[in-house]
């Protein structure tokens, strides 16, 4: 069984999780409460106004004439009930079907006594039963229930004016109107149960509208947040409004940070005022830092709405430049393999040919000579064979989690006890919490073998100096690992940095120019960085960073 969700599956059990028990017919808790409050407050009105027609002198005589002690305790009941739900126990009465069905039939009863005191049908205020009609249609969520309501007023009619027809107080032609005002009775309340119900639907649709929004909202905010390309919302200004933690991480930003492109790198600064300004999105990779991550930036307008803002996708270049090397690494190492296998063959008969040309005893000192310069070169170019061979059968890495300042120690040690001169490595003192990066082991060896032998190498040949530093700075903010390898030379001059890590380029005697571009290469597959800097002092260092994989306790 699949266990992944659609998505709008997943908005749809998401709603439902979210949507109020206290809700049935899509009538809330609150609505009904809000209704019971307004038939409540028309209670009130009503019982007022009925006492007051004992004090206006043309409404007295409508009340003189028949039961005035009777109309004053219907009026007096209903005034007094309505008084005693405004407080704690309306919202007990209102919480209850059950409560208010009684309260609805207590109402007809009282309207049946002010109606029979007043004269019933004859006085005209039978349509006073409308009132609670109306009522009970519009809270009581049984329609079954509501038209009982409408049912009982609709026989209060006609019993009283049955009642007054036997009397002879009335005519039959009142039951025609009896009957007509009970019609109108049961119409209104199944008028007003279809209405009911079709608003009460209407505020579930909204509800459930208003849950698939919040839903997705929150869905979006997650995607948003966990996705790996950062997102900036800048203005026309390039000021950065809003970022998401993985553009903090990418530009290395603080949480909540708002900035200015131009403070964050002046090329993305440049690519995003070009944009606003020709509308053509032409990303071109660039760096926030020397030693940071290759990053590209995209440009998506919003509508004109939203002050003119735009939305910035950054995303890191370091996959897509790692996949071209690869592709360009395999089909270098298929042509170097290929050519270094035919050059070994020819090579190793000139070299052996002048080595017997030395021994012969025809060759004279100047001959001699030549013959030596044949060898000493023939054995550079089999070096520089071995190599390119080095390179062309290089295999894809296996990376391991490496606890760097315990791996460090044990890697120093092997290399001092295989160096045949005098050798200081020093590493300086780590954090208090070890760092644990992802590489390849023997891949770094190798890297860091290469670059201690060289550092040793400057080090003796400029300052007589066999000692090396190893720092480790953690750069907190970027989630980054740096190992610098010290040396106390003269360092890389300014105009070979352009071409320090091609191949073939060497300013040594006797190397190959292919050390530092092999370092850089493994480096690469490892989802690591070489590059060449000065320290604070001047002193000549070449970093490796990688990307931090966690800090253990």
């Amino acid at each position: 069984m699949n266990s992944k969700l659609p998505i709008q599956e997943f908005i749809q059990i998401d709603t439902a999780k979210k949507a109020d028990n206290r809700t049935q017919d899509g009538l809330t808790h609150l609505a009904m409460r809000r209704l019971f409050v307004i038939y409540n407050a028309c209670r009130t009105l009503l019982a007022i106004a009925l006492l007051s027609l004992l004090i206006i002198a043309d409404g007295s005589e409508l009340v003189s004439q028949l039961d005035q002690d009777m109309f004053i305790a219907g009026t007096t009941l209903l005034l007094m009930s309505a008084l005693l739900l405004v407080g704690p126990l309306g919202r007990v009465v209102s919480g209850s079907q059950t409560h208010i069905f009684g309260l609805l039939l207590f109402d007809i009863t009282v309207i049946a006594i002010v109606v029979g005191a007043a004269g019933g049908i004859l006085s005209g205020l039978s349509v006073l039963y409308l009132i609670t009609v109306f009522a009970a249609a519009a809270i009581i969520r049984e329609r079954i229930l509501a038209t009982v309501i409408a049912a009982i007023a609709v026989l209060a009619v006609l019993m009283d004016t049955a009642w007054m027809v036997s009397r002879s107080e009335a005519t039959l032609n009142m039951l025609l109107s009896a009957g007509l005002l009970g019609s109108l009775l049961f119409a209104l309340s199944l008028l007003v149960q279809v209405m009911t119900s079709r608003l009460a639907q209407a505020e579930a649709d909204a509800l459930e509208a208003k849950a698939k929004v919040e839903a997705l909202q929150r869905l979006n905010e997650q995607i948003i947040v966990h996705m790996e390309t950062g997102i900036l919302l800048a203005d026309n200004t390039g000021t950065a409004l809003c970022i998401n933690e993985a553009a903090e991480t990418l530009l290395g930003l603080s949480a909540g940070e708002r900035v200015h492109l131009l403070s964050i790198s002046p090329d993305l600064a440049n690519q995003y005022q070009e944009w606003c300004e020709t509308n053509t999105d032409l990303p071109e990779p660039f760096r926030i830092a020397e030693d940071g991550p290759t990053m590209v930036a995209s440009f998506v307008a919003l509508s004109e709405n939203v002050a003119n803002s735009s939305l910035i996708f950054i995303e890191d270049y370091t996959p897509v430049t790692q996949f071209a090397q690869s592709l360009k690494l395999n089909s270098l190492s298929k042509l170097t393999a290929s050519i270094a296998h035919e050059i070994r063959n020819p090579l190793g008969a000139i070299s052996h040919a002048a080595q017997l040309l030395t021994e012969s005893s025809t060759v004279d000192a100047a001959d001699g000579i030549l013959c030596d310069i044949l060898v000493s070169n023939s054995r550079r170019v089999s070096d520089i064979i071995d190599s390119v061979s080095e390179v062309s059968r290089r295999q894809a890495p296996k990376p391991t989690d490496i606890l760097l300042n315990r791996w460090l120690h044990t890697y120093v040690e092997e290399y001092r006890s295989l160096q045949q001169q005098r050798c200081d490595v020093v590493i300086s003192d780590f954090e208090v919490t070890p760092i644990t990066i992802s590489m390849d082991s023997e891949h770094l060896k190798r890297v860091l073998s290469n670059l201690l032998d060289n550092a040793l190498r400057h080090s003796l040949e400029e300052g007589d100096s066999s000692r090396i530093r190893l720092d480790t700075i953690v750069d907190k903010q970027g989630h980054l690992v740096h190992l610098d390898v010290v040396d106390f030379g003269l360092g890389v001059a300014e105009y070979n940095l352009p071409r320090l890590f091609e191949p073939f380029f060497t300013t040594s005697k006797h190397g190959s120019g292919l050390g530092l571009y092999l370092c850089k290469e493994l480096c690469e597959i490892n989802s690591a960085r070489l590059t060449y800097r000065r320290t604070g002092a001047g002193e000549s260092a070449f970093r490796i960073t990688f990307d931090r994989v966690s800090s253990v306790s």
